[in-house]
């Protein structure tokens, strides 16, 4: 039964409490305990028992995914030492480039061939319009969302080549997509003749990341002089919660990305600071109660009748971005020479799926007539669902796998 009289704070108490508890179950069957907090949210959401309403979730998920995603992208940009990946930056760039192309073609190939032969799609999906939605949902499977990757090598306190690797992949992977998907809207905006296919779209692509990575390098700049390791752990989290709001607020205010800007700020002091990687550390502090409320509330806004009218193309885009992925990561790998545990393994990491896709579907609204665009927007949420529910153990278990696990460190 729905309760419209829950306060803020005991929704918030809610949630996290329940997020603890479902996170030692999770842990208790050897899963991640992001795979606990997301069944919490299921658990507590309007699709099953209505404990929260929805405009309770839409209220706290808008702030805290904002303020979540900050923190996480700073966090994987303090990851990049160039002590570090300095002898992995072409296994990490071959990678990065292979497994989004990769990623981009099996999802393409899917997508256009189950049109044909398993789903029953709208009669107005035809020719160049089916041409232009599989380039769309093509290019938006390109992204990988950090943020689970995030929380379990955050639990596993994962470390070696290639926690490393999968690391400097995501990282660059927010760029990567933004390029692919802005260059594949203005070919499909072309193919559809709506009208908008020039190549502003794409320019506006690089603008946008060139954009992000100045304002990160220039907060990475000013805050790497403040930031000391010797200060007390608190007074540096109090600086740091500063400048990654700060950056991410005024990345959004002028439409960069604030992922990237968050990234380049943390790739910028991890390599400006002395000691950075205590600096980085103190977040620990923090990170497990924003990854509980992250995760309970992503999967609470999540509505489970999605699955029923969208589970079939959720599920092509789910097996091609896989494939695509998995493919890639091993084509570039053995490019680059990567160690076997790398072009092995590193696919399986990379399957995570969220904020961004959701974004970048939004901006294929004005190309595509609305009962197109709402079916593809329920079949990736199909998609995000089951990439969010499966991803989390399987990252644990390659990070396992390789032995890079080290939980009592």
């Amino acid at each position: 039964m729905a309760h419209s009289f829950w306060h803020p704070l005991f929704a918030l108490g809610l949630i996290l409490t329940a997020g603890y508890c479902a996170g030692k179950a999770a842990n208790f069957f050897r899963l991640p305990q992001i795979t606990g907090y997301i069944f919490a949210g299921l658990a507590l959401s309007p699709s099953f028992s209505g404990i929260l309403l929805a405009e309770q979730i839409d209220v706290l998920f808008g702030f805290t995914s904002d303020m979540a995603l900050a923190i996480i992208a700073y966090s994987i940009g303090g990851s990049l030492q160039m002590s570090r990946i300095r002898d992995l930056g072409k296994e990490i760039l071959w990678i990065n480039l292979t497994e989004g192309t990769g990623a981009f073609i099996c999802t393409f190939l899917a997508v256009y061939y189950a049109a044909g032969h398993l789903l029953p799609l709208p009669d107005s999906i035809s020719g160049t319009m089916l041409t232009s939605v599989c380039l769309i949902l093509a290019g938006i499977s390109v992204a990988t969302a950090p943020a689970a990757t995030m929380a379990v090598l955050h639990e596993l306190r994962a470390r070696g080549p290639l926690t490393t690797t999968l690391l400097g992949v995501v990282a660059l992977d927010d760029a990567l997509s933004i390029i692919i998907f802005t260059a594949a809207l203005t070919l499909a905006a072309q193919i559809s003749g709506s009208g908008t296919g020039n190549g502003a779209a794409f320019l506006q692509g690089l603008f946008v990341v060139a954009g992000a990575l100045a304002i990160g390098l220039l907060g990475g700049l000013i805050f790497s002089i403040f930031l000391d390791t010797a200060r007390r752990p608190e007074t540096n989290l109090l600086l740091t919660l500063g400048a990654v709001f700060l950056v991410a607020g005024l990345s959004a205010t002028l439409s960069f990305s604030p992922l990237l800007a968050n990234m380049m700020m943390g790739f910028t002091i991890t390599n400006r600071v002395k000691h950075a990687d205590d600096l980085f550390h103190q977040l620990d502090i923090i990170e497990e109660t924003i990854f509980c409320l992250f995760f309970c509330l992503a999967a609470a806004h999540f509505d489970i009748n999605v699955l029923k009218t969208s589970a079939l193309l959720g599920f092509v885009l789910f097996v091609g971005r896989f494939l695509g992925k998995l493919a890639g990561t091993y084509i570039g790998g053995k490019i680059a020479h990567a160690p076997p545990q790398v072009y092995r393994y590193l696919g399986l990491t990379l399957l995570p799926q969220a904020g961004l896709s959701l974004g970048l579907i939004f901006l294929a609204g004005p190309i595509l007539p609305a009962k197109i665009f709402e079916l593809l927007l329920s079949a990736m949420l199909a998609s995000i669902i089951m990439n969010e529910i499966i991803s989390p153990p399987l990252v644990k278990w390659v990070i396992t796998r390789v032995g890079e696990s080290n939980p009592e460190r």
